[in-house]
């Protein structure tokens, strides 16, 4: 293995807080770009990425979201500052990064079955695409010397996501990447001993 690529790997981090130093859309299209080059199912590259760099776009959505979030908490039966902490917390973190991406799966271009079992299947395939596009892009990101951070987020409340950035009918939210420089070293997380993970059957 490329040395380069291992330590890309075994350094990265999810990182929160970002400076407020501004990224190139060149840049976050390099990035983008390579993202097409992730495994997917039968190569119909079923992931779409939406930028939101507009700040009014972006608290708009942000609030919406936290609205909801609110209250779920609510029916979770949190105490009343407690919800407010962290609902605060949650909207400055997506605010105050540089950059939010949306990683959306479409299925137009993926297989269709009549029976409901294999089409849950090409769903769950859809997915596993999504998710392979946005690990290449977290790494890109980290080999660029920028930080970058998944959040399942629009999983929660997709058509308020949807509704607020006027997505096409196909999209669907899947997760929010933040993207900038970072403003905070991460220590690195205790991973499970690999035999806990693998199973070999000989």
């Amino acid at each position: 293995m490329m040395p380069e690529l291992l330590e890309v790997i075994q350094t990265r981090r999810s990182i929160r807080r970002y400076k407020s130093q501004s990224i190139s859309k060149e840049l976050i299209l390099e990035l983008l770009n390579l993202c097409r080059y992730a495994a997917n199912a039968h190569n119909a590259q079923p992931f779409r990425f939406v930028i939101i760099l507009n700040r009014q776009t972006k608290k708009t959505l942000i609030e919406a979201l936290a609205s909801q979030y609110e209250k779920d908490l609510r029916k979770d039966g949190l105490p009343e500052p407690n919800i407010k902490k962290i609902v605060n917390s949650s909207i400055d973190r997506f605010l105050n990064a540089p950059v939010l991406i949306l990683a959306c799966l479409t299925m137009d271009d993926m297989d269709r079955y009549n029976d409901s079992e294999r089409q849950n299947c090409e769903f769950i395939m859809g997915v596993q695409s999504v998710a392979n596009s946005i690990q290449n892009l977290l790494l890109l990101a980290h080999s660029k010397g920028l930080g970058a951070c998944q959040f399942c987020v629009p999983l929660f409340c997709p058509e308020t996501v949807k509704s607020v950035l006027n997505l096409p009918p196909s999209y669907m939210p899947q997760a929010f990447i933040t993207l900038g420089v970072p403003d905070e070293v991460p220590p690195p997380i205790k991973r499970k001993p690999l035999e806990e993970l693998v199973h070999f059957i000989e």
